[in-house]
């Protein structure tokens, strides 16, 4: 049965999911040699929209690469996802609860949060305003009385201080020409994302449905650059908040 290598590709740097793309993008568009293989307009449509967007990624990466502002915007931006999620989990705990008092603050806090789903993969700008709204909801009448009810106060301060210090570190960053880039980094990471996923996803239906060989060695391309950034992700040791480590190599 064909399926997809599994590839959790959250955990690829932003320079490794570049190289993962482009690795995938030029092995399959030299498919078959000058006569490519390839002749579905789905997936020459796939290919030339993923070619666009790595163009504008590459650029985006360059920009962070020379730029210490950038670094510092990256690692601040880290640590306040981190402390958006660490409130979500402790929250989760609570829907099992069998004090009723808490039942309902967890009804009403996942109701508010849902609200602010995904948060951490917006943009800079969008970011810095949610959780600006985020705090201040939890802080107001509303929600304050169910925040205090499970103990939820010190992660909401940890957010709102986490958020506010991001602030500072991003007003400090270079004026440079292409600093819009570097502020839409996220979103133009996930913009990618969402072509290649779509894209991998089709090649998978249409080998299944056609067992052609456009299709197969299209889905053996992908399989192949899949497995080796898996298995390295396998191998590399999780290292604490903000530790650098070693990125991994292009595919040959």
């Amino acid at each position: 049965m064909k399926t997809l290598e599994p590839l959790n590709v959250a955990r690829l740097s932003n320079l490794e999911f570049g190289q993962h793309t482009k690795s995938i993008h030029k092995n399959i568009s030299v498919l078959g040699g000058a006569e490519s293989i390839i002749t579905d307009s789905v997936l020459i449509s796939y290919l030339a929209n993923i070619d666009s967007n790595i163009t504008i990624y590459d650029k985006a990466i360059k920009q962070i690469a020379k730029s210490d502002e950038t670094v510092k915007i990256e690692a601040s931006d880290k640590l306040r996802d981190t402390s958006v999620t660490a409130a979500i989990r402790y929250l989760s705990v609570f829907e099992l609860s069998d004090v009723e008092a808490e039942q309902l603050a967890f009804a009403s806090l996942d109701t508010l949060f849902s609200v602010y789903k995904g948060i951490q993969n917006w943009n800079y700008e969008e970011e810095t305003n949610g959780i600006d709204n985020l705090t201040t909801d939890l802080t107001g009448t509303k929600y304050k009385p169910h925040v205090d009810t499970i103990g939820l106060t010190r992660y909401v301060t940890r957010i709102k201080l986490a958020n506010d210090a991001f602030k500072l570190v991003f007003e400090k960053r270079t004026q440079e020409v292409s600093s819009k880039e570097v502020y839409d980094v996220k979103a133009i990471r996930n913009e990618l994302k969402t072509i290649y996923t779509d894209a991998v996803d089709y090649i998978l239906s249409m080998a299944k449905a056609k067992n052609t060989d456009e299709y197969n060695q299209t889905l053996n391309v992908v399989n192949t650059v899949r497995k080796y950034y898996s298995d390295t992700l396998a191998k590399r040791k999780s290292g604490k908040n903000g530790d650098e480590v070693t990125p991994i190599p292009p595919i040959i």
